[in-house]
């Protein structure tokens, strides 16, 4: 494009009608390649805009991009609350903090962060489905839902990817909420009503 441009450009008789339509092209051309490197590359993204990119592990850059213009940090003191059991939430959190308390059905757990708060309510539509609390504070990145949702909206991709993220998580959760202590005491319970296959053998020799 380049060298048609200076072909058209540098002949005795310019004609504008290839000049115009190769520098237009050519334009084009040059804003889809910054596009491209906006939407695949961490480049110009602050060092803590990466630190925090790495835990949205299913998005592009560009992805996050457009959803780091809706977040918002904060610093909590000890004992705030971030979501009550059965109330409707405003927003979706990504939280930093050593401990934060799950309470459902007057159990309560502590899980370690980084961890999201509000997926489920997200992905459903549902009130909270559990109370979240933070004893020892910490800190919060803040995602409007109905924004977020929006967005979504408009975009298939960042649809799938918000979704994949939200299943990662909730796996993980589900790894984490049952102590191993807890779960082998389940297990050695189960394994006890259970029939013993070495005595069923035996009883058909018999």
């Amino acid at each position: 494009m380049l060298c048609d441009l200076l072909f058209y450009s540098l002949i005795d008789t310019r004609i504008i009608l290839p000049i115009a339509s190769t520098a237009l092209l050519a334009s084009i051309n040059i804003v889809l390649l910054v596009l491209i490197v906006f939407e695949r590359t961490t480049w110009r993204m602050s060092a803590a805009d990466k630190a925090l990119f790495a835990h949205f592990t299913t998005l592009t850059p560009g992805q996050f991009r457009r959803l780091r213009r809706d977040m918002h940090r904060e610093t909590l003191t000890t004992d705030t609350p971030l979501a009550f059991e059965g109330q409707p939430l405003d927003d979706l959190m990504l939280v930093f903090s050593n401990n934060i308390r799950i309470t459902k059905g007057g159990d309560s757990f502590p899980i370690a962060g980084p961890a999201f708060v509000g997926e489920v309510a997200f992905l459903t539509g549902n009130p909270s489905s559990a109370s979240v609390s933070l004893p020892d504070g910490g800190m919060v990145v803040r995602l409007n839902i109905e924004a977020v949702q929006a967005k979504m909206a408009r975009s298939p991709s960042l649809n799938n990817a918000m979704v994949a993220l939200f299943g990662r998580e909730l796996a993980r959760k589900v790894a984490d909420s049952v102590p191993m202590a807890r779960a082998a005491k389940a297990r050695r319970a189960v394994d006890h009503a259970l029939p013993n296959p070495a005595d069923d053998a035996t009883g058909g020799i018999m």
